[in-house]
């Protein structure tokens, strides 16, 4: 289930990001939009701790511990931005690739664990 909720919220923190970004577009000054964009980031990275931790019938791979700690690096760089530490307009598309890329790591560790739990061990012999 925590899974499921890490999933929906990354797709929802995509969304919430895009709006954000197309304000540079013409699209009106949403302040709300930008605040909830922050908090459901700190949702999501302590989420991915948690959902994917280490559990006994899931193989503890490479893309599972990257997926677990990677939406740290985007949630970084956003608070980079908001500290003004940053320069916003050119790290905003390294934020992005970055928040794309712990989707993928999310969705690839999340279809292995889907994939180890309805192995059945094998009574061969």
């Amino acid at each position: 289930m925590q899974l499921l909720v890490l999933r929906v919220l990354l797709y929802i923190q995509l969304v919430l990001g895009l709006f954000r970004y197309a304000q540079r577009f013409g699209l009106p000054a949403l302040d709300h939009i930008f605040d909830i964009h922050v908090a459901i980031g700190v949702i999501v990275a302590i989420l991915a701790i948690i959902a994917l931790r280490s559990l006994p019938s899931v193989p503890n791979t490479g893309i599972r511990i990257a997926a677990r700690f990677f939406p740290i690096l985007p949630l970084l760089l956003g608070f980079g931005f908001m500290a003004n530490v940053v320069p916003t307009h050119y790290f905003v598309i390294l934020h992005m690739i970055l928040g794309i890329a712990t989707i993928g790591l999310v969705e690839a560790a999340s279809a292995q664990q889907r994939r180890s739990q309805r192995r059945r061990p094998s009574f061969a012999g």
